[in-house]
Order: C-alpha cells, then structure tokens, then sequence
C-alpha cells in the first residue's frame, strides 16, 4: 500500500526533543503480532478483524510520537473494527479527544447511537470517555489524541464534539488536515518549547470548527452551558464516595434547578448515570491499582459511595461484562504477561503509554 505523502522533515533541531518513537508493524498472517498488537491497543479500543479470513491476512503498521499528554500516529491497516466499551473506557482512563484523519480508505461510524460514513480527507472527532464504534476498510491515517483539559478553555461545547465529522470539501477542514501532517512531520524533531504551542495551534483549529456554525448567542449560551455542566462533573468527581451522591445532592450544592441539572447532562446519558459510570469507573481503577491490590472489594466498592457489595457487584458486571472479582485477577495475569513479553518492547511499550496518558487525569 502506498504510504500518505509525508514532508521530509528538518535536519536538525535546536532544542530538546521531547518526542518518544515507536514502530509497530504486523506482518500478513502472523497470529502472535497480531494478539499482541490487540493487547497494545486495548486501552484505546477493543481491535479485531472482520472475521476469521481477514484476520489470517490480516496485516498493519503505525509510526508514532509521543509527547507528555499528546500522542500523534500514522497508521494503516487491512479492514479493522475498532470498538470503545463501557469496558474499554474504564481500563483506559483516558480523558481525552481524538482527531482522525482519512489519507485512503474510510470507516463506519457508530458513537451512541449515531450512525455517519468517514469518507477519505475527512476529519472525525472522537471522545474518548465516551462510546463508539469505528469498521474500517483497507485504510491509512493521521490520529492525534490531545487532553480534553487543553481543548476545554477554547471549545464552547466540547461535549458537543464526540462523533462530528469535518468533511474534505470545508477550508477548515484543509487548514486541520495541513496542521496535522505538519506536525507529525515535525515530529520527530520538535523542542520541548515548540510541542506545546503546537499542540495550542491544534486546540485553537478544533475551537473554531467546533463554534464555526453558531450565531453569537448560541455561542453564549453553549459556554454557560458548558461552564455549569463542568463545574457539576467537579462536584460530582469530589465526592464520589458521598452515598447520598445524586440529583438532589448536586442542585442544592450547586444552587441550580432540576430541570437545568437533566437539561446539562442529558447530552450525556443523563445526571444518574454519568454518577453512576464515575463511580464505577473509579472502582475500575482501584481494583486493577497494584497498590490496592489487598483491599477488600467490598471495602472497594463502599469507598466509591455504593453502600451495598451486591449491588456493587452486579452493576459493575453489567457495565463491564465481568464480576470485581474476575477483573482483578484477570489484571493480575496481564500484568504478569506484559513482564514477560521479551523482544516485543513496541507493543507493551505502546500499551503503557495508552495507560499512562489516562493515568494522569484519575
């Protein structure tokens, strides 16, 4: 498959270069790379081929850089499904907005019940605390992943950005499309200095997208919007453990009415279950914590504001298909494998960093 067209980048760089690289490629048919491949991955998306004949062939690769909170990936790949669960997002951590760009090949999109096509030269917009549902062709792309704390200041209704799609044919779908070959062009040699304000120019393009067809008082009206509901998902994230945590808890904290309160958040499944997935969620962290790993997961689930273990119990299998306790010593077994992963350093590594870019915003 021939490669997107990609600018040589500079020879020399005057400054630290905080980039890490990392290289992946998985040779057609080979069903080791491509478990370990699924493994690396896992905390962004639960991969897998279309079915079993695809994956006998299946092959890909991805060059990428990582930057602190900001990773950048050239990827291709034979058709792939691409799926963020209830599951996927908890192990993940991930608090951050993806951006991807077609170069050849496209996708089907599903994100909460939405259905659209990603064609080639198209931009998608994907938050990553919520779900979704990507079914690749034969395809390469661009995606950076930025943390939702540097896109929030500039985007009037960043909430509103999760499946949206920048098509080929608007100008500022060019000048994105530009930007993000640029610095991943770039990449490998930018100073410390410079991918920071790069990143800033990415943030500053998806805020004027994200705000490119609202009248002024709808731009008004979306930052209070959006400025009330974050101020409401601090409140909630705080106190977590509060079993009397709910509707009536955050409208008198807040001094806000319920009907704001459910018009906030019903864009995201509603005040009762966004409560319930954080806490779920945080339960999520603290079982596969290695320095949680003796806490009783009653005690587990009293500190995450469930004041009884069974219910804990079975609200945590339905939201993740497996019970506390399978998921910790499921945890337990990874963990071990990945030790013992010799010479296959780009896939764990690339897992790692996929965790470590969530843990930083638990």
């Amino acid at each position: 498959m021939e490669g997107m067209p990609l600018d040589k980048p500079a020879a020399e760089s005057h400054g630290k270069r905080p980039s890490s690289r990392l290289d992946i490629s998985v040779s057609p048919g080979n069903a080791r790379d491509f478990d370990l491949l699924r493994i690396g991955l896992s905390p962004l998306y639960e991969m897998d081929a279309p079915d079993t004949s695809a994956r006998a062939s299946f092959a890909a690769g991805m060059t990428s850089y990582h930057f602190a909170d900001i990773g950048i990936a050239n990827s291709w790949g034979a058709a792939t499904n691409f799926e963020r669960t209830p599951l996927t997002i908890a192990r993940g951590g991930l608090d951050n907005i993806c951006l991807l760009l077609y170069a050849q090949g496209g996708c089907g999109l599903t994100s909460e019940g939405h259905s659209a096509e990603v064609h080639p030269g198209d931009v998608c917009f994907l938050d990553m605390t919520r779900q979704s549902t990507l079914s690749a062709t034969r395809y390469r792309n661009l995606s950076l992943v930025l943390p939702r704390a540097l896109l929030d200041p500039l985007v009037a209704d960043i909430d509103g950005l999760h499946g949206r799609i920048l098509q080929r044919s608007t100008s500022l779908n060019a000048m994105l499309a530009s930007h993000l070959r640029a610095l991943f062009n770039e990449a490998p040699i930018l100073a410390s200095k410079d991918a920071g304000a790069a990143a800033h120019g990415t943030a500053a393009l998806v805020a004027s997208f994200a705000g490119a067809s609202a009248t002024g008082r709808e731009m008004i009206e979306q930052a209070s919007s959006s400025a009330s509901l974050q101020t409401a998902r601090r409140l909630i994230e705080a106190n977590l453990r509060e079993p009397d945590l709910g509707p009536e808890f955050v409208c008198q904290r807040l001094g806000m009415s319920r009907a704001k309160l459910y018009r906030l958040f019903e864009p995201i499944g509603g005040v009762g279950a966004y409560i319930q997935q954080r806490r779920l969620t945080r339960a999520y962290h603290a079982l596969t914590d290695p320095a949680q790993a003796n806490v009783y997961i009653g005690l587990v689930a009293s500190q995450c504001g469930f004041g009884n273990a069974s219910v804990f119990s079975r609200a945590f299998r339905q939201a993740f298909g497996i019970s506390p306790t399978d998921l910790r010593a499921n945890h337990r077994r990874v963990d071990a494998d990945d030790t013992g992963l010799s010479g296959d350093n780009a896939f764990t590594t690339m897992r790692r960093q996929l965790l470590g870019m969530g843990s930083r915003h638990r």
